[in-house]
């Protein structure tokens, strides 16, 4: 039932596109993190980048800097690193010179870690753009360090107007209630099911809400088929999404200890050494994607960048978006992730900043540019229905949203997803490894927590 995987480094850039419009902070995921960018996600382990409205080509991208003194009215930088997130906030932004006398510059950098590696210095030299697009995965980091402008007295004066952007999107960018972002775009976590192996299996009619029914399958399938039916890509996204159906989750720090992270991540331990889950390394592949791709597996944890990855790859598979399962006593439910735009610690010209992310929030442009460009949910729910009849496939996705939850990873977030990957890895894959889920929170929240 094995396809040959047709392109690894396609279903990563295409994943990491859609994304980095959420970009990044994160899996797609992993990596497609802020910084580093999640899986997804790949994204975090999937990952890609952009073009822009002005000149700047792949030659100077490393070292583009901002000029905002241009000598011809207000110019306005934005940074972007992915080629669809440039096109969507270009389409975004049409028309603002002609309505606010404001220029925009798209300054492209070749990728998010290199976008990330060099924001703090460009800020001290006077050099960073004013305005940057990221997700709210490691974005914790850069907030600490001073690097986003608050926007409060902005939204408070009515400067920036939120009537109509989900609220809990608003609250994911809102840390001790100052306001980081203006939320554009939303992506829920899902558990993506591959409908022909399902049908091909005789499965059933139901599908799996809960964890322990997707043991079940697991346990089936591999008596009848000797495979792995679960994907789980070793990566925070993927982790994040399954401590939270336990009920648990990072809050920050504040929560790394609890028994449901210890839960779930002890969970995925015993169905591993079941021989129930397969990972994207084991098999040599880049992410959970490629691995869904050429059917290696029947289900993984994922978001909407699939749609884009399996049409270009493998257009004949039918998959089916469900809900993440419910595990131990929580009420199921992932993460979201919510791009937004952000504003840079020294601009020159905070008002005008102000006045810009105003306009694209307040119009239609940007919410219908987010759908259109790369089939996201849109942050202005008067779009959810847009949304429904441009994406048909991935309408159950608004329907998700009310049970996400942020990623809200600790301040030191690379960190701990790197040591959170390093133990979970050491722990599964060393078959004499006497590590446990609680051991491994237990060592995160020593080192990170904030309890």
């Amino acid at each position: 039932m094995k396809r040959k995987l047709m392109s690894k480094i396609t279903g990563c850039l295409i994943c990491a596109s859609l994304l980095a419009g959420l970009t990044a902070c994160g899996s797609a995921p992993a990596s497609d993190a802020a910084p580093e960018a999640p899986e997804a996600p790949g994204a975090a382990q999937d990952s890609e980048a952009p073009e822009t409205t002005v000149g700047t080509d792949d030659a100077d991208a490393a070292v583009v800097e901002a000029n905002n003194d241009s000598g011809e009215g207000i110019k306005l930088t934005i940074g972007v690193w992915a080629d669809d997130e440039s096109k969507r906030l270009e389409k975004a932004f049409e028309g603002i010179e002609d309505d606010l006398g404001i220029q925009i510059e798209f300054l492209k950098y070749p990728s998010d870690s290199d976008f990330w590696d060099n924001i703090p210095a460009q800020i001290a030299a006077g050099t960073a753009p004013d305005i940057i697009s990221c997700t709210n995965e490691h974005y914790l980091q850069y907030i600490d360090q001073g690097l986003f402008e608050p926007l409060t007295e902005y939204v408070d004066s009515g400067v920036i107007n939120l009537d109509g952007t989900w609220a809990k999107a608003m609250d994911a960018w809102k840390i001790d209630d100052i306001v980081y972002g203006i939320p554009y775009a939303l992506n829920p976590g899902v558990f993506i099911v591959n409908n022909n192996m399902w049908n091909e299996y005789g499965l059933g009619d139901s599908y799996p809400t809960t964890w322990d029914e997707v043991l079940a399958i697991c346990k089936k399938v591999k008596d009848e088929h000797d495979m792995a039916a679960w994907c789980v890509n070793i990566q925070e996204y993927h982790l994040t999404n399954i401590a939270l159906s336990f009920g648990g989750g990072w809050d920050f720090g504040k929560k790394i200890g609890a028994k449901e992270n210890a839960d779930a991540l002890q969970f995925l331990i015993d169905a591993y050494r079941e021989g129930y889950i397969v990972t994207p390394t084991e098999l040599g592949l880049g992410g959970d994607m490629d691995v869904m791709i050429q059917e290696s597996a029947l289900f993984s944890t994922g978001g909407a960048w699939y749609q884009g990855g399996f049409a270009a790859e493998a257009p004949d598979i039918e998959l089916k978006y469900l809900p993440i399962p419910k595990g131990g006593s929580g009420n199921g439910g992932g993460t979201c992730h919510s791009a937004a735009l952000v504003a840079l610690k020294n601009s020159q010209h905070p008002e005008e900043v102000a006045k810009a992310i105003s306009y694209v929030a307040e119009g239609s442009k940007l919410y219908e540019a987010v759908v259109d460009v790369t089939e996201v949910i849109p942050a202005g729910e008067a779009y959810f229905d847009y949304y429904k009849e441009k994406v048909p496939a991935l309408t159950e996705l608004v329907g998700y949203l009310d049970d996400t939850t942020p990623f809200s990873y600790p301040t030191q977030s690379k960190k701990f997803a790197d040591s959170l990957i390093n133990l979970m890895q050491e722990t599964m894959f060393d078959e004499t490894s006497s590590m446990t889920g609680q051991d491994i929170v237990d060592q995160l929240s020593a080192e990170y927590g904030t309890e």
